[in-house]
């Protein structure tokens, strides 16, 4: 029967006495914990019930970190079913982390690792409680072995997910909706009341990551023009290319010492099906422009095939983290950046113009750049200076001039997929409770206001 965390909100008064006693146990420092006390409903808006979640790792049944990890860091305990996390197998990149919807491992800065919840491993092999249980002063917070059929957790702040999470979360109890019906109330929109929410990912953050994929399709779209014979490239300088862009991922990385982890997870991890992608494509590809494409056309074709799928790959990396329909169809995505500007350099209109045209109406449903960027008026002006750069100029170009493409034309049409690259990095958001927190309250205050 495994083991898993029972909590009721009932009885947690948010003292969170359960952070400190996991930063102790663990030795993680005073600021650091890894239990998070998350609050539903902070400032007692609406007729909406205001009560705490203390949360860690679940250890799920079907664990997202695990499965996404490219280095095979993590393991499950046999005894416990614990997930655990090996230090020393971690290269930092930190994925895990977008992979989880609990908000679970973070980022250790010091080590360069990621760190997570244990289920105090060590204390139940001397047959007792996770401190952070044991240490609960009212009991709101225990720790015991559960059949799967009890193990339930609908409550509004918590992700709802199939990965089977092994706590229990007790229903809260009306009287707590009580409680909150005499909170105070100024006439204001309680919707528009609460604090936006942090993405968790951000340009900033990201910057080399997105750095990296975005040459990554200037690079498919180079070799795709070479190898129909549209443009000459030197395989000197395409692999020297290749290493600086690969340079830009390593620097992502908490331990870029470890990198060759990151491709040992192929059979269920994205990111080591870039790594493997991108790595065989920039080998193949040297080697192809070295001997000349005409020489051996069925290699070249494949090395263009195994661009696709780093391309595919690319962008599925962020699907856990990806707020809307699909990355792939994103018109800031990998995938339609290199297809178009391949379309672009080998003057194939239909290519171009079927990739030119997906990005055109996904462009014109981001709607969300003024609110993402935080920078008032301007993302209206970087969205008009994306599509003129990217996509208006260079079709007006083609319409007057003909194939191929003046070459400031195909720098202003990078400089644009550049903006439209960074604009993909705006709709990105890691989900968590208190994510989820925030969209459950604003869901009921809003179903209150109807």
């Amino acid at each position: 029967m495994p083991s898993a965390f029972v909590f009721d909100p009932n009885r947690c008064t948010g003292c969170q006495a359960c952070e400190l006693a996991c930063s102790i146990e663990n030795d993680l420092g005073t600021d650091r914990s890894w239990r998070e006390v998350v609050t539903f409903n902070d400032s007692a808006l609406g007729s909406v019930p205001r009560f705490h979640l203390s949360l860690a790792c679940n250890h799920c049944a079907e664990p997202a970190c695990m499965y996404s990890c490219p280095a095979l860091a993590y393991d499950r305990d046999t005894a416990s079913g614990a997930v655990l996390l090996d230090p020393s197998r971690c290269i930092g990149c930190r994925y895990c982390s977008w992979a989880c919807p609990y908000g679970a491992p973070t980022f250790e800065e010091e080590r360069g690792v990621m760190g997570k919840c244990t289920f105090c491993s060590h204390r139940l092999d001397q047959g007792l409680k996770p401190a952070c249980a044991t240490l609960c002063p009212t009991g709101a917070l225990d720790f015991q072995d559960l059949p799967a059929s009890e193990l339930v957790a609908a409550v509004p702040g918590f992700p709802q997910t199939g990965l089977g999470p092994s706590i229990r979360i007790e229903p809260v109890h009306r009287r707590l909706h009580q409680d909150s019906d005499r909170a105070r109330n100024d006439g204001s929109d309680p919707v528009e009341a609460l604090p936006p929410p942090s993405p968790g990912i951000t340009l900033r953050s990201e910057w080399s990551l997105a750095a990296f994929t975005f040459l990554v399709a200037i690079l498919f779209a180079a070799f795709a023009a070479a190898a129909a014979g549209a443009l000459s490239v030197s395989p000197l300088l395409f692999a020297t290319a290749a290493v600086g862009t690969a340079g830009f991922s390593l620097s992502h990385l908490g331990r870029p010492g470890r990198a060759w982890r990151a491709g040992l997870n192929v059979r269920r991890s994205w990111l080591s099906r870039e790594v493997v992608g991108f790595g065989s494509f920039a080998a193949l590809g040297t080697v192809v422009l070295a001997i000349g494409p005409s020489a051996d056309p069925v290699l070249a074709i494949a090395v263009v095939a195994v661009g696709l799928w780093t391309l595919v790959s690319a962008d599925q990396v962020y699907r856990p983290v990806y707020g809307r329909s699909h990355p792939l169809l994103d018109g800031g995505g990998t995938l339609l950046t290199g297809l178009y500007l391949a379309g672009l350099l080998l003057a194939s209109p239909w290519l171009a113009g079927l990739a030119g045209c997906l990005k055109l109406g996904s462009e014109m449903r981001n709607t969300r750049w003024h609110r993402a960027w935080g920078m008032g008026p301007w993302p209206v002006w970087l969205v008009c200076w994306r599509l003129g750069l990217g996509l208006v100029l260079p079709a007006t170009m083609w319409i007057v001039s003909g194939a191929p493409l003046p070459a400031w034309t195909l720098f202003a049409a990078i400089a644009g997929e550049g903006l439209g690259r960074a604009g993909f990095y705006t709709r990105l958001s890691a989900q968590s409770p208190a994510r989820q927190a925030r969209a459950d309250l604003a869901g009921r205050l809003a179903s209150l206001s109807a």
